[in-house]
């Protein structure tokens, strides 16, 4: 195994091993538009480590970005690397790959003067749980409803993390309002995108459903740069099927 850092539109386009492993799950399907995203904002919103097997297939990533253009609801200081996701597939977990993964992607922050590592640890069984950050010597700063924010300092003991306040509002344009904001990052997201989109032409003028591209400029507008929100209030966290997502637009529908 071997693991090193993405530069090219190359390596993006290998991008998202969890999302290739074999049978692909359902929201694979987003994969393309996810890859399409990561290409167009390597170097700027999202950095990459992959993790290669000795036959030079991708089985593991770490994607992160500098705090300065970190896509999360954060106000973070300059000079912290902030992790937006890992994995190795499963078939290659319990194999040493994320620590060797692990370990270049930290040797890497340390030649470039990072002052530590955050990320927003969760309570989801083998899905970035803060139990396998804390092995690593992550410690809580933060405790963020069913999660933990955590902190690996490097350089700087402690560091100055701020949360922002969400501004999502109606625009009264339809009975219900789709808001898709970023949502391209992860395949899962990708894949409510998809079938956001079908369900809403399906639906008419009964359904407003607006997309607006992850930036700065967009977090700073919305205190969010990612997440789907039907009127106004988050939904469809984690992967979802089509049957599900028109469900939800049809129950939202009868109720407006």
């Amino acid at each position: 195994m071997r693991a090193y850092r993405l530069t090219d539109r190359e390596e993006a386009a290998r991008a998202y091993p969890c999302a290739t492993e074999s049978p692909p799950p359902f929201w694979a399907e987003g994969l393309s538009l996810s890859r399409a995203w990561f290409a167009d904002s390597l170097g700027h919103y999202v950095e990459g480590f992959h993790l290669e097997d000795d036959a030079g297939q991708v089985i593991g990533h770490i994607y992160w970005a500098p705090s300065e253009r970190a896509l999360v609801p954060y106000r973070i200081e300059d000079r912290v690397a902030v992790i937006y996701c890992e994995w190795v597939q499963r078939p290659h977990q319990g194999r040493g790959g994320m620590r060797l993964l692990f370990d270049a992607f930290v040797d890497f922050l340390r030649s470039e003067g990072y002052k530590g590592i955050l990320v927003a640890g969760t309570e989801i069984e083998g899905y970035m749980h803060h139990r396998h950050f804390a092995k690593r010597g992550f410690r809580v700063i933060r405790e963020e409803g069913p999660g933990k924010l955590m902190y690996l300092p490097l350089g700087q003991e402690t560091i100055q993390v701020e949360p922002l306040t969400p501004r999502i509002a109606r625009e009264e344009v339809a009975p219900v309002e789709v808001l898709i904001i970023g949502s391209h990052f992860c395949p899962v997201g990708a894949s409510a995108v998809l079938a956001l989109r079908r369900v809403a032409d399906e639906l008419g003028g009964k359904v407003a459903l607006k997309e607006v591209p992850a930036s700065m400029e967009t977090l700073a507008r919305y205190g969010v740069a990612d997440g789907i929100f039907v009127n106004g209030e988050p939904r469809f966290f984690g992967p979802v099927t089509e049957e599900q997502v028109r469900r939800a637009l049809q129950e939202a529908v009868a109720g407006s």
